[in-house]
């Protein structure tokens, strides 16, 4: 867990750290979800839900002890030797996205290993065997799945979980596939399949989300597409959602906010989490801070009042400039 905390630090600026402890039990608000952005650690957003304050202040207080960061008035920064260890190992969660699919993942992953049963069992025509869900939430999907499915939904199934599980990391895709069950098979549970690196508190967690997430980063328009539309869609917050879609019909701000009923910091809020999670948020459509002559270090850190523009106008300048370097 120590370690884990550490790598918060990875930029080497400093950090407030109440802010990342509040990121990763996954309070939504913008200011933690800039942060998150910010210093490279949105992936985590509610990783971690049941860490308790008392638990996160020790680790601190751990890594202060070892010299690995100082903290000062509530900020935090790794310190040189901090940055030897954090180089002396190696964890990859790349693919981790807990803002993307962090709110339903447990759900819709439960939802992809009950449907595996259902069209295995249903392939050789079994219909006696205890299912590996029992909730009525579960078990309606699945028949309202079925019965609103085209021809060939069973060979159509295992044509697109076959295509995602070869676009994986072998080893990642052989987690996964080893808890599905069905006919004349019984899965394993994610805890029997550990690689022995990530067995430990809180590795354990994040391997398994991170594994989920680039299993749902692949599905495309399709049956597992269809079977988790309603799940997926709660991942999203949707009165975010909303606001989007008045904002691409051509309301202006003002009328947003009427017929929204909502105060303007709420639609901030809307603007800056739908900036974050869509590479193709209009920009275009905004005024823009001129932040070309700065470094990314100084558009993190530059100060709303010290430019004469709305607080949208700033916050989403701070994305344009700061995404456009991700991506060119």
């Amino acid at each position: 867990m120590t370690f884990f905390i550490l790598t918060l630090f990875q930029t080497g600026y400093k950090l407030r750290t109440s802010t990342l402890y509040h990121l990763l039990v996954g309070k939504r608000t913008s200011s933690v979800l800039l942060h998150g952005f910010f210093y490279k650690n949105l992936a985590y957003l509610g990783a971690l839900p049941n860490l308790k304050e008392e638990t996160f202040q020790k680790e601190l207080q751990q890594l202060i002890n070892q010299k690995l960061i100082v903290v000062d008035d509530g900020f935090g920064r790794m310190t040189k030797e901090g940055e030897k260890l954090l180089t002396s190992e190696f964890f990859d969660l790349s693919g981790l996205n807990n803002l993307r699919y962090g709110r339903m993942r447990e759900n819709s992953w439960q939802m992809i290993l009950f449907a595996v049963q259902v069209i295995s069992n249903l392939s050789f025509n079994e219909n006696d065997y205890l299912p590996i869900e029992n909730r009525p939430y579960y078990s309606q999907q699945i028949k309202k799945w079925l019965a609103t499915s085209q021809p060939n939904l069973i060979r159509n199934f295992y044509q697109e979980l076959t295509s995602i599980l070869k676009d994986l990391p072998q080893v990642e895709a052989d987690f996964l596939a080893n808890q599905f069950s069905g006919y004349g098979f019984q899965g394993k549970t994610a805890f029997q399949l550990f690689p022995e690196k990530w067995q430990g508190f809180p590795w354990n967690i994040l391997y398994r989300q991170r594994a989920i997430d680039l299993f749902f980063a692949q599905i495309e328009d399709g049956e597992i597409s269809r079977l988790l539309l309603q799940l997926d869609q709660q991942n999203i917050n949707q009165s975010m959602l909303k606001t989007k879609e008045f904002f691409l019909a051509g309301k202006t701000m003002n009328e947003i906010l009427e017929l929204r009923h909502l105060k303007q910091g709420t639609i901030n809020d809307h603007f800056i989490e739908w900036g974050l999670m869509d590479k193709d948020f209009p920009y275009e459509r905004f005024e823009r801070v001129d932040f070309s002559a700065l470094n990314e270090e100084q558009v993190i850190h530059a100060h709303y009042q010290d430019y004469e523009v709305p607080y949208l106008t700033f916050r989403l300048s701070q994305l344009y400039y700061l995404r456009r370097k991700q991506w060119s």
